[in-house]
Formats: C-alpha cells, sequence, structure tokens
C-alpha cells in the first residue's frame, strides 16, 4: 500500500486530502502538521510520496523541500507541493527546487489522485543507487539502465520508453504514444514511432521481446519480464 504523508498545518486542507484519498483504497496517510522533525518521521514512517504544503504558518515549504534534497537518506521520495501560489514563476521555482508536481489549492479529490498516481508511477524508475537488476528509469536526469547498465537512449526513445514503463502490461495505442512523447505541434508519424521501437528493441538486446507489438493497436512493455 503506498504510504503518503501530508505536512498540511491547515485542518481544512488536511480534511480534504483525507477525504480524497478515502475514495481509493489503498493508501496509507500520515499527517505531520509541524515539520520540525520532518527527517527523523520519514526515516521512521518510509512514506512513498510527500505532499508538502508551500505555506505552512511558521516554515517556508520551499526550504523544507531543500532541506529534504540534501539528506541522502531521504532524497529520493517523491514531493508533491500542495499551494495556494499559482503563479507560473512560483510553479516553475517549485519544480526546480525539485518537487515532483505543483497542486495549487483549492484541488478536486480526482485531480488529487490522478497527480499521486502518476508521481508514484514515475518514481518507480529513478536511477538504482547500488547495481541491481531491472529496468530503471530516472526521469530527472534522463538515465535509463538495464540490469544496471546505461542504456544510451535518444531523447524521443526515453520518452517512448518511459511512458510505457509507466503502464507496465498495458496495451497503448500508437496514436496515444505519439501524441504523448512527440514534440509539441510536430507531425510525428506512425512509421517514425515504429522506428523509434525498433531502435529501443536493438539497445533491450536479449531483453528485447519483452516491447511487445500489438497488431493494428499498438505497444505493450512487459515489465515483469524485465525483472
Amino acid at each position: 500500500m503506498p504510504r503518503v504523508l501530508l505536512v498540511e498545518d491547515d485542518d481544512s486542507a488536511a480534511k480534504a486530502v483525507e477525504k480524497s484519498l478515502g475514495m481509493e483504497k489503498g493508501f496509507i496517510l500520515k499527517r505531520l502538521p509541524r515539520p520540525e522533525r520532518l527527517i527523523s518521521n520519514l526515516l521512521d514512517f518510509k512514506p512513498d510520496l510527500i505532499l508538502l504544503d508551500i505555506g505552512l504558518a511558521d516554515f517556508d515549504g520551499r526550504q523544507i523541500l531543500k532541506e529534504i534534497r540534501r539528506n541522502a537518506s531521504v532524497n529520493d521520495i517523491p514531493v508533491i507541493f500542495l499551494t495556494g501560489l499559482s503563479g507560473e514563476k512560483d510553479k516553475a521555482l517549485g519544480l526546480d527546487l525539485g518537487a515532483d508536481d505543483y497542486l495549487t489549492k483549492p484541488f478536486g479529490a480526482l485531480e488529487l489522485l490522478a497527480r499521486i498516481r502518476a508521481v508514484l508511477r514515475r518514481g518507480r524508475f529513478r536511477a538504482p543507487k547500488t547495481p541491481q537488476t531491472g529496468l530503471f528509469m530516472n526521469l530527472e536526469s534522463r538515465e535509463a539502465f538495464l540490469d544496471a547498465k546505461p542504456l544510451k537512449l535518444r531523447p524521443r526513445e526515453f520518452e517512448i520508453l518511459a511512458l510505457l514503463a509507466a503502464n507496465p502490461g498495458k496495451t497503448l495505442e500508437r496514436f496515444f504514444i505519439i501524441e504523448r512523447t512527440s514534440p509539441y505541434e510536430s507531425n510525428a508519424s506512425p512509421r517514425s514511432l515504429d522506428a523509434h521501437i525498433k531502435n529501443i528493441r536493438k539497445k533491450l538486446g536479449k531483453k528485447a521481446f519483452t516491447l511487445e507489438t500489438i497488431p493494428k493497436v499498438g505497444y505493450r512493455l512487459n515489465f515483469d519480464a524485465l525483472q
């Protein structure tokens, strides 16, 4: 079950988060109204995700995020900022500091759940700290590893493999993949996607069979077979 630590001093906001997560079974939520013992709480609770309010009464969430990212024991835990600041510069600053996502208050329950699911999926593909088997993808550094060896993927190849890896075992339609991995307003064609898939398979080597073609539909990644 995903474990979520909520750092929030506003009772109404905390109740909204609790209600939202209660709509979907499987979450374990812990609230921390004040962050004085944040690192020790992270080490004890071992959350899969942190929901962090920027505008805490006596603290700046951005400084708290810096503290998290400086600590090697907890710096790989994904963080979603919850904030009343909706300006583009505020959002850019939060993401530059290392937040994985940014959600403006007031937010809807379905949007919060969707953001949490997306960040948790991405978190599965961070680069390994020690050599491991399987596929690991680091979306921040845009590095991919297979059995602890780097996969030298081109930018578009990385996007395609990351999208498939974030949807393990699910068949993705060709035009869905093209839409989600192509540069804005580009005219990418199905043939170009096929070429990228071919190159990815070459780089997967003996594990090429895990990237499956679903005739007349699209592609699917057999993630379990990669592990």
